[in-house]
């Protein structure tokens, strides 16, 4: 079964280029490097929505181990060797865990 940690999140005003590029370059290398992630992938909000008034411009997705998810979340909170940006709004952060619910379809 698949597991996604789920990252909503903003720059901070100003600093947009300087998120990106650390988001980008620096942070998603470093979480693929923590035992039990497995892939990641960054969105930007489409500016077509169906639903107004979104709060977070950015989505990051990672797949992460399934069968030991609570170990893979206490390997990230063990990672304090990772880089924080300033670019990152802190205050605005929204992060979610999802378990699929079966199988792809198609």
């Amino acid at each position: 079964m698949t597991t996604l940690y789920m990252v909503k999140s903003n720059p901070v005003a100003g600093k947009e280029d300087a998120y990106n590029r650390w988001y980008s370059d620096v942070h998603l290398p470093e979480v693929l490097r923590i035992d039990g992630f497995q892939t990641a992938q960054r969105f930007k909000l489409h500016p077509r929505q169906v639903q107004p008034n979104h709060t977070h411009t950015y989505l990051a997705i990672y797949q992460i181990n399934s069968n030991d998810v609570d170990g893979t979340l206490a390997n990230l909170s063990k990672a304090t060797w990772m880089n924080l940006s300033d670019a990152i709004d802190m205050t605005s952060l929204e992060i979610d865990i999802y378990q699929a619910m079966g199988d792809v379809q198609s």
